[in-house]
């Protein structure tokens, strides 16, 4: 059974976000440095364990502070970059609803409660200091479902005719790179500053992921404008999304075996997203 002291030092661990050792090692010095002070306050002042734990702690802060302070620490800047985000993206939501409301008549009110709430889960991630959650995961999670809310509002904007869907097209762009910075760094700090191959491997996938998402929704998009309506048949245009994510998965796992291997396969989707894009470019196709 975990000390009271353990289980103090682990719920501060649990608020950041290091790679396995580095939470070892944190665990250990933060324990080792707590422990001292509480067989200071025993020698010095005659405390029983019990209460020299509880002094020790107490003097120590509370632990969703403490967690917070080190992955500030850890990750400079990442607080502020995190609610710069989900502010940027409430404003923007805002201005594109308000603005297709009173030009084109249209409300879009079920984009709009999508994209507020993860905003909102946006703000919520960096001011959290007592729940204690899988952070890489569920940031991760929430800031590709919010890049997809803001790839729909792109949608939107594309055919919104008045003259401030360039600076809101503008905007949003920036609020899609800012989401994907950050996924990128928070999925890469899993792994040491010497292994680049794996920094490489997620960088190209991520960037894939991004091409392939907004492909798929531009056909979906199309389909819904000549059709009129949603058909079963649009998912076809949805399967390349789940091609790569099947393909991002094995090759994580091939990494741990054979990283050579994982990245010829993670640079294939890549080098297709890539030729595809300088095709429709191309003068020949235009």
């Amino acid at each position: 059974m975990k000390s009271k002291l353990e289980q103090y030092v682990e719920n501060i661990v649990q608020h950041t976000e290091c790679s396995k050792k580095e939470k070892e090692d944190l665990y250990e010095e933060l324990l080792i440095h707590l422990q001292l002070s509480r067989d200071s306050f025993i020698a010095e002042e005659g405390l029983t364990p019990e209460m020299a734990e509880e002094k020790a702690i107490q003097q120590f802060g509370k632990e969703g502070k403490i967690g917070t302070q080190l992955q500030q620490a850890i990750f400079p800047y990442r607080k502020e970059l995190m609610l710069a985000l989900a502010i940027s993206s409430i404003l923007f939501t805002i201005s594109l609803y308000l603005l297709r409301l009173f030009v084109e008549g249209d409300t879009h009110f079920g984009w709009l409660c999508f994209s507020m709430g993860t905003c909102a889960m946006l703000l919520f991630f960096p001011l959290n200091q007592s729940l204690h959650i899988n952070r890489k995961l569920w940031l991760n999670s929430l800031l590709i479902f919010h890049t997809l809310g803001v790839l729909y509002g792109w949608l939107l904007t594309s055919y919104l005719n008045h003259p401030a869907s360039t600076g809101l097209t503008i905007w949003l762009w920036l609020n899609i790179a800012l989401g994907m910075a950050l996924v990128y760094r928070t999925t890469i700090y899993d792994y040491s500053f010497h292994e680049k191959s794996m920094k490489i491997l997620h960088g190209i996938n991520i960037i894939s992921g991004v091409i392939i998402i907004v492909g798929s929704l531009f056909f979906i998009w199309g389909g819904l404008i000549m059709i009129g309506t949603f058909h079963p048949m649009m998912l076809v245009f949805a399967s390349p999304i789940a091609i790569w994510i099947g393909m991002y998965i094995a090759q994580i796992k091939l990494a741990k075996k054979n990283k050579g291997i994982a990245l010829v396969l993670g640079s294939i989707p890549f080098i297709g997203c890539i030729l595809i894009i300088l095709y429709f470019y191309s003068p020949a196709f235009i």
